[in-house]
């Protein structure tokens, strides 16, 4: 007998055909199944492996094994005048035959029930295409006569954007980035290229009189093609409806549902009267461009629209959002009590209006990220993602609450999501770079700040983001000639000033930087040459003129070097001072790791709350080692926290790896916590290498100089 005719007696054949079909249609239920309940895509990979090695398995079973009426036996062992191979392989035939019929059942289930029909007007994707899980909302054009409707021709698509946003399964381009493509002439493909999405949705407005006629089309990235298209002609009165008619028309076309009963959701947070409406897409679009001017108008747009219209949840919530931002100090640094009594009532008062309405939950996280309270602003931002899971600004707010938690992977998994929403915001490529940075991936941090440089050129928070990579490794030559164009670009801005002042002091370079005339500076500068005379001079001009910026200075400057010209008492109360002024504003300093609060008030002996920094310094150190989360910059860090814990040991290895990143620092030698181990022989050796170190930045910098100012740019040894 032939080895063919062997495995057909054998149902050799017969078992390795119900073991595939079999298979075949348990992956089909688990792909359902699986992916209806939110599994890891690792599960269903794990299925499939387990089938697949099951299938040769089953073969060799079938050769070697024979059912027997008394059960399974080698086949050896079988006489052949009794085997019952012949039924045995009916029962397989039937089995596989009822097997294929539960498949057909199984795709009628699917196309006819699993799969929600819509009647799509206009054009519609071909049948048998994937489906796209993404889009981009591009701002609609402004066809109208007199091409005044821009801000509104924007908002309709921003609203389409923010129905889309609360769909899960559908990955949403977030504003920023969308609208950065409101002019210009671009190219599908680079659209959906930079964006990372498989649709675009593109429209235009036009209004005449009463009446507004709004087209919009759904394009395939891939090929250019409509993938659906309608116009849309109404009174002007229907807006709302004509914005759901479209957003609902493009779930449609995708064959994705808003998650439960959005009407209701939706109508909640609908205007009641349309100049309301105007002056809130007016304040969006000012709030939009981030300067103060800008947030201080758009303040002014959201007030009108309350006035008009008390009932519109979204104005309340972005007159909190504007107030928040204008309580930072890039922005006018308003007052904490005057921003409390805008924001609590008006985010009290959107929720309860709205209490599902996700943009009220992530500014109340914000809100409560700002005041320390983490645990309930991470609470507000969870819910804020699950109600609208494409909300690129509430994974970065949540990201900081991980921070904050010292769960480091979480952050930085929060801020690759925020990214990929929105690739184009700056304040999320910004953060991110750092994080890169943090997390010794240079070349992410790198490309991310390249394309900020691309997108956005010559931008300050592009500046911002170089500088800031660029200081945290050490890089201070670099970093003090970037601030310089920054400077050159941007003369009012104060924080290039300030900062590109500190790094000619941190490289040493003494005279460049008092010439910046900058007294923050120039203080320690006079102490750094021993002028500490002149420095309590100017600290306590200072003091007298603008207290609430310059006494927080105080401590840091009586404690370098100057206890022993006037003594232990000045340096005590400005400790005392800046406890209190944490106190006032609600700062958890003793969960925090200062390092040098910790020493003012050990040597000034203030003990209370001193055992508590020292054992979250213990939790930090140990949770960003495990996450490797340290940048150069951050190795100093653990120089001083083991010196205070008294590890000297482990703060000279510290100090040799903070040296090994590259970092420097020029005035390493007044440092007090470090010279708590200044009878080491180690100690000397730092020092000669952190000048060294210092003496190659100097070095660097001036040859930076002379080819910026030969022509030669881009020329650094």
């Amino acid at each position: 007998m032939s080895f063919f005719s062997e495995l057909k007696r054998r149902n050799v054949f017969r078992v390795g055909m119900a073991y595939a079909v079999t298979s075949w249609l348990l992956l089909q239920l688990a792909d359902v199944v699986l992916g209806n309940i939110g599994s890891p895509e690792w599960l269903f990979k794990a299925i499939l492996l387990v089938l697949g090695l099951g299938f040769p398995v089953a073969l060799l079973f079938a050769w070697a094994f024979e059912m027997t009426p008394e059960g399974i036996k080698k086949e050896k062992d079988v006489d052949r005048t009794q085997s019952i191979t012949p039924r045995t392989g009916k029962k397989l035939e039937h089995f596989t035959i009822g097997v294929l019929s539960l498949v057909v059942v199984f795709f009628l289930v699917k196309e006819f029930l699993l799969t929600e029909t819509a009647t799509v007007p206009g054009e519609s994707s071909q049948s048998g295409q994937p489906l796209p899980a993404s889009i981009a909302v591009l701002p609609f054009e402004d066809f109208s006569q007199d091409a005044d409707q821009a801000y509104f021709s924007r908002g309709i698509a921003e609203e389409i954007l923010n129905l889309l946003a609360k769909t899960h399964g559908l990955r949403v381009a977030a504003r920023t980035s969308s609208f950065a493509f409101a002019t210009g002439d671009h190219d599908i493909r680079e659209i959906g290229e930079k964006l990372d999405v498989e649709t675009v949705l593109e429209g235009s407005i036009r209004k005449a009189g009463n009446m507004i006629r709004i087209t919009a089309q759904l394009i395939n990235i891939e090929d250019g093609y409509h993938l659906w298209s309608e116009t849309y002609d109404r009174d002007f009165d229907d807006i709302f409806k004509i914005q759901d008619e479209i957003a609902a028309s493009i779930l449609a076309s995708l064959k994705v549902h808003l998650l439960g009963d959005q009407e209701h959701q939706v109508a909640a947070e609908r205007a009641n009267d349309l100049d309301a409406y105007s002056d809130y897409l007016i304040g969006k679009e000012r709030l939009a461009l981030a300067t103060r001017k800008d947030i201080e108008a758009a303040r002014a747009k959201f007030e009108q629209s309350i006035g008009i219209d008390p009932e519109y949840a979204p104005a309340r919530v972005a007159l909190a959002q504007a107030m928040l931002l204008l309580e930072l100090r890039e922005f006018g640094k308003l007052d904490k009590q005057e921003v409390d009594a805008v924001v609590e009532p008006q985010l009290a008062k959107a929720l309860e209006l709205s209490p599902d309405l996700p943009e009220a939950l992530a500014v109340r996280g914000l809100y409560h990220l700002q005041r320390y309270r983490y645990d309930e602003a991470q609470n507000d931002l969870n819910r804020a993602i699950h109600l609208s899971p494409n909300y690129a600004m509430a994974y970065l707010w949540r990201s900081e609450t991980y921070y904050e938690k010292e769960q480091y992977l979480n952050m930085l998994a929060d801020k690759e999501k925020a990214y990929s929403l929105d690739p184009m915001s700056l304040d999320i490529s910004s953060q991110l770079a750092y994080d890169y940075g943090a997390f010794w991936r240079p070349r992410d941090a790198d490309r991310i700040i390249a394309r900020m440089f691309e997108l956005h050129p010559g931008h300050p928070r592009a500046y911002r983001a170089l500088g800031a990579n660029l200081s945290a490794h050490g890089r201070y030559a670099e970093t003090a000639l970037l601030l310089e164009e920054a400077k050159a670009e941007y003369p009012e801005h104060p924080e290039f000033a300030l900062w590109h002042a500190w790094t000619l002091f941190t490289m040493g370079l003494y005279e460049e930087a008092e010439a910046q005339n900058l007294d923050k500076i120039t203080m320690w500068v006079l102490m750094a040459e021993d002028r500490f005379e002149e420095a309590r001079e100017l600290l306590q001009k200072n003091l007298d003129e603008d207290p609430d910026d310059f006494w927080l200075e105080s401590a840091r400057v009586y404690h370098q070097l100057m206890r022993d010209e006037f003594g232990i008492e000045p340096w005590k109360a400005a400790v005392a001072r800046n406890l209190a002024w944490l106190d006032e504003q609600n700062v958890p300093w003793r969960e925090r790791c200062y390092p040098y609060l910790i020493y003012d008030m050990r040597e000034t002996g203030i003990e209370d709350g001193v055992a508590e920094m020292m054992a979250e310094c213990r939790t930090r150190t140990e949770e960003r080692l495990k996450a490797g989360f340290l940048c150069p910059c951050s190795f100093y860090d653990l120089v001083l926290f083991a010196s205070l814990d008294g590890r000297t040991d482990d703060a000279v290895g510290r100090a040799a790896e903070w040296l090994d990143g590259g970092d420097s620092f020029a005035w390493l030698n007044a440092d007090p916590i470090l010279a708590e181990w200044s009878d080491r022989p180690e100690y000397e050796e730092v020092l000669v290498r952190n000048a060294e170190q210092v003496a190659r930045q100097q070095q660097l910098y001036y040859a930076g100089v002379t080819a910026r100012d030969s022509g030669l740019e881009g020329s650094l040894p």
